[in-house]
């Protein structure tokens, strides 16, 4: 079938559809209305009784209630599940989406710029994340899919874990990560400042951390598995002396986001048993960090793009080197 696509959306939102997408089609239902109701009719409207329509089953906004409820609907519909197919075209990034990733690097760099001059002891972490935000935003983010992470202390060893008004104290590691923001393209960076001069096993950490991260940098090119670019990683620090623990990925597509998450991790991720090879454009959050449980955590990322021989990085900006404040 060949057409125009037609967008279900609160009456609510209706005006924002109007005016951020290019989609003539809109229709809308009211909070007490059933918006299946109104799906399984304009699929009838469009002739699609009986036709094969391909839905997400895997999408995040599309829960499995709904599909419940408009299966029963729409019954002479074929369904067929086509999660990830509209995904897959969002990997390879054009040079018009690079552009405002590289403009979103400036919100990155700003902000993070910002938290790490904020940090300090009997500082809040409150005010660190506060000043972030706040630079951040006026070098031209808006806002991000989620908010920056800011972790104190033993705190960083949490994964996700965000600002709670904890006081800075001599000797903590403070985990700061953040993505500016443009038309919705993200640029992560991760950094970990510390209070004070760090203990060697700290010290140690860190550079095996950073190291990493190079020689997934030297790793990465077209035609290689994303998965080998994870093993690299992992076994570095795995091999390594200071007992940390790499927990999460190696890396994850990134671009273009809404809440919940700015990564597009759920389409192609740098970890274990991912055969996927890497293509120029594709671009990700090389993030090779390292947990200290008890103590915190130790990272130092960016934002790469892969290149057509190899990788070169996104952000820009603020200092690689071990930062003690």
């Amino acid at each position: 079938m060949t057409g125009e696509p037609i967008c279900a959306s609160r009456t609510l939102e209706g005006p924002g559809v109007d005016a951020y997408s290019w989609i003539e089609h809109n229709w809308t239902y009211r909070d007490d209305e059933e918006p299946m109701v109104g799906v399984a009719e304009a699929l009838a409207g469009l002739g699609l009784t009986g036709a094969r329509v391909g839905y997400e089953r895997d999408g995040w906004f599309f829960t499995a209630a709904q599909q419940d409820r408009l299966f029963a609907l729409a019954g002479d519909v074929v369904w067929v599940d086509a999660s990830l197919v509209v995904e897959q075209g969002r990997l390879i990034k054009s040079g018009a989406e690079i552009a405002l990733m590289r403009e979103a690097a400036l919100g990155t760099a700003a902000g993070m710029n910002a938290g790490i001059a904020a940090v300090g002891a009997g500082v809040s972490e409150d005010e660190v994340a506060a000043q972030m935000h706040l630079a951040m935003i006026r070098a031209g983010s808006e806002w991000p899919a989620i908010a920056p992470f800011v972790a104190s202390g033993e705190r960083g060893a949490i994964g996700h874990a965000t600002w709670r008004g904890r006081t800075l104290r001599a000797g903590d590691p403070v985990f700061l990560e953040l993505a500016g923001c443009r038309r919705r393209y993200h640029a992560a960076m991760l950094r970990t400042v510390f209070v004070g001069e760090p203990d060697e096993e700290a010290r140690v950490a860190f550079d095996v951390v950073r190291q990493a991260f190079d020689l997934a940098m030297a790793t990465i090119r077209p035609g290689v598995a994303a998965g080998e670019v994870d093993r690299v990683c992992r076994d570095f620090i795995a091999d390594s002396p200071f007992g940390g623990t790499h927990a999460s990925r190696c890396a994850y597509s990134i671009g273009i986001a809404l809440p919940p998450d700015w990564g597009e991790g759920q389409i192609l991720s740098m970890k274990p048993g991912e055969t996927r090879p890497l293509e120029a454009n594709m671009t990700f959050h090389l993030l090779p960090w390292a947990q200290l449980p008890g103590r915190g955590a130790v990272g130092c990322t960016e934002t790469i793009r892969v290149t057509e021989t190899g990788a070169e990085p996104l952000t820009f900006g603020v200092t690689r080197e071990l930062i003690i404040v």
